[in-house]
């Protein structure tokens, strides 16, 4: 390897390298120029489902179970969205592709999530999520119905002093603001579109749970029974594109799991519920 080095036939990210110490990233690419010998590819992780991708942003439709960002303990070889997304496209394009996360989702959420390709992009879209100018659509399933009134949830939220990880309404807590309609109800069961109207950690489980409406599959927030995970899924996003402001709309379909949850329990999504 010190050899291939000394003579410029190793190469990191379109670039030769002299230097054996580098320390290799999540979606580096190492090219190796040799002749004679095949080399051994390293299968790279599922792809993401890419929902739009220009010179500006790109965005995915992020599955259950993967971290949008790094958390504090790691399983063995498990990579966030961030890095799955940027081997994905260092392998389509064969180079490493820079991906700056300004938002994120609950590794159990599913649905869109969004990066920043460039840091202009980044600062303009940072600004939009601080300005409230991104209209965000969550559909999820609760136990109990809210009723055929829209709702507008408004408890403060603060962090839960007995429990690590979780989250309250508690006087003194940060202003946190989320409007619910219900689409439908059947079997003690409904299925809702969220609109948070703030961005507060765990803010529609923790809303939800204390209007006595918790998530389907939520054991953190009371609504657990028996399901993997919370059926919450970040299902619409219209934002200003960070180019021209032109608005951008993107929409996820729902994951495999919930719809046959749904299909299953007689809880039909309307054709094309209108944004209110």
């Amino acid at each position: 390897m010190r050899a291939l080095a000394a003579e410029g036939r190793l190469w990191l990210n379109g670039k030769a390298v002299r230097v054996l110490s580098r320390l290799l990233h999540p979606a580096d690419v190492v090219d190796v120029v040799r002749a004679g010998e095949a080399l051994t590819e390293a299968l790279p992780p599922p792809p993401l489902g890419l929902l739009h991708e220009d010179s500006w942003l790109i965005a995915i439709d992020k599955p259950a179970g993967v971290a949008s960002q790094p958390p504090r303990e790691r399983a063995p070889g498990e990579l966030t969205a961030q890095e799955r997304l940027a081997a994905q496209l260092a392998l389509r394009e064969g180079r490493r592709m820079d991906l700056l996360l300004f938002h994120r989702l609950d590794r159990l959420t599913t649905g869109v999530l969004v990066f920043a390709r460039q840091r202009e992009a980044s600062r303009a879209l940072a600004r939009t999520w601080a300005e409230g100018g991104a209209d965000k659509r969550y559909l999820t399933v609760v136990r109990g119905d809210p009723g055929e009134a829209q709702r507008m949830l408004a408890g403060p939220i603060a962090a839960d002093p007995l429990v690590p990880g979780r989250f309250r309404v508690a006087r003194g807590g940060r202003p946190a603001r989320t409007r619910v309609r219900r689409l439908a109800a059947a079997n003690g069961l409904a299925l809702v579109e969220v609109h948070p109207l703030t961005g507060r950690t765990h803010q529609v489980r923790v809303h939800l749970a204390d209007a006595g409406f918790p998530v389907a599959g939520d054991g953190l927030y009371g609504g657990g029974g028996g399901l993997p995970r919370p059926f919450l899924h970040a299902w619409r996003l219209t934002l200003p594109h960070p180019k021209d402001g032109a608005p951008l709309r993107l929409v996820a379909p729902l994951p495999p799991d919930m719809a046959a949850f749904l299909a299953a329990h007689g809880l039909a999504l309307p054709e094309a519920p209108a944004h209110r």
